[in-house]
């Protein structure tokens, strides 16, 4: 608010209370022309509440006179409006009372061009919970979109009739199925296909009375089981783990499964120890004698093709040019392999 400055005088009184303290008393006195002043507006006000929308003007027909006006309307009736005959005039509602202007009403005009309105499919999604309608374009060409929110979910129907997956419409048979494949969702293609198995086929296990029994010698090398896995209908590679019970007398002595014989591939080994018995894991490890190969998804190594079985074989290796016996316990000796497809 803006400040006003206006002449007036003030006169002070003082006086004493009951306790003898001086009391100053003021009185404000303002000329006759200055007191009749309008002050300046204040500030606005919030918002009032927003109205309900509604049509300004809405055509209900004809009348010839002004006597024939309709009857009976309220204020939900404000905006209609006749179109009075007599004098080309508009009698229009406002909510109590009639207005009229004459002359209002002109001579038709041409007639638009028909339009087409190309109706788009109805979209239906539970989260939607407010129904819309949405006209998009101008003129004669529109379209216009219609939004359904879902109802409450009705009684559970009665069970379909048995089908082949195969014949579904959300089944992909890009991919032929095979041996151990399992059913999976590919995401791409927002459909189901057969996968091949993504933890290996498997698994193949052998367990201490399977074994070679228990035995020391005093040599290099020491073969404690020779294990088969038939043919697979897919080309793979082993996956092995497992444990056993070695002896070294006086030189560190490790195990190896190798592939095919006992100079093949390693594909799973311990760790290299000595001393008394001990009870290793076997892990497993791609390699050959001389070198760790850097594994890749088109790599072959250590690999067996579609259609051939496969032999491992589990011994125990002296390192270096050690000497001593090398022994070998088969009390929970194990073996598992998976067959992982490549």
């Amino acid at each position: 608010m803006a400040d006003i400055s206006f002449p007036a005088r003030i006169t002070i009184a003082r006086q004493p209370d009951v306790d003898g303290l001086p009391i100053l008393d003021a009185k404000l006195e303002v000329a006759d022309d200055v007191a009749g002043l309008a002050l300046p507006p204040g500030p606005a006000g919030a918002a009032g509440p927003k109205g309900r929308p509604r049509s300004t003007f809405r055509k209900m027909g004809e009348i010839p006179t002004a006597a024939a006006r309709p009857g009976g309307l309220g204020a939900d009736d404000r905006g209609k409006w006749w179109h009075r005959l007599d004098d080309d005039g508009m009698d229009v509602w406002d909510g109590a009372q009639w207005v009229h202007s004459p002359h209002a009403v002109g001579p038709q005009g041409p007639l638009a061009d028909a339009n087409t309105l190309d109706v788009a499919p109805t979209l239906h999604q539970p989260d939607l919970t407010v129904p819309a309608l949405d006209f998009i374009g101008k003129g004669a060409n529109q379209q216009v979109k219609v939004t359904a929110p879902a109802g409450f979910a009705g009684p559970e129907g009665p069970a379909g009739a048995s089908g082949k997956i195969a014949a579904s419409p959300d089944y992909d048979p890009s991919t032929s199925p095979g041996s151990n494949y399992v059913f999976a969702y590919h995401r791409p293609t927002q459909k189901f296909r057969p996968l091949q198995p993504p933890m290996g086929v498997g698994p193949w296990s052998w367990f201490q009375e399977d074994f070679v029994a228990d035995q020391e010698v005093d040599a290099s090398q020491l073969t404690v089981g020779t294990f088969t896995v038939p043919a697979q209908s897919f080309a793979w590679r082993p996956a092995v783990q497992g444990h056993v019970y070695l002896y070294g007398a006086s030189s560190p002595v490790d195990a190896t499964v190798r592939l095919g014989s006992a100079d093949g591939l390693i594909v799973a080994a311990t760790r290299p120890c000595g001393g008394g018995y001990l009870y290793l894991p076997l892990i497993t490890a791609y390699r050959d004698e001389d070198s760790v190969p850097t594994l890749s998804p088109s790599s072959t190594f250590a690999t067996l093709p579609a259609g051939q079985p496969a032999t491992f074989v589990v011994s125990l290796n002296r390192a270096g040019d050690g000497s001593g016996k090398i022994g070998f316990s088969r009390t929970q000796a194990s073996l598992v392999v998976h067959a992982q497809p490549i």
